[in-house]
């Protein structure tokens, strides 16, 4: 079956009560999908951005990640001098 995407336009109140009428794992994808698209500030999506390159870098240790920035802050700073 094709898939369709429809725009639709209902009063916010009618809305709401549609809601009500999900079940409950209905609405936890309706929130999921809402918290994923809310408007954050530049330091929480930061956070996240930090969040998510953590999880994807973990076979690195603490002491690995530190000395790569300790080394990048040296190279840029040695740069800017020349």
């Amino acid at each position: 079956m094709a898939v369709k995407n429809v725009k639709l336009e209902i009063p916010f109140q009618q809305l709401l009560m549609i809601i009500e009428q999900l079940d409950p794992d209905e609405k936890i994808m309706i929130k999921k999908k809402l918290e994923r698209e809310k408007v954050t500030t530049w330091q929480e999506m930061f956070g996240y951005s930090l969040n998510e390159i953590a999880k994807k870098n973990d076979e690195f240790t603490e002491e690995e990640v530190l000395s790569d920035v300790n080394a990048a802050i040296v190279e840029v700073r040695t740069g800017a001098k020349n």
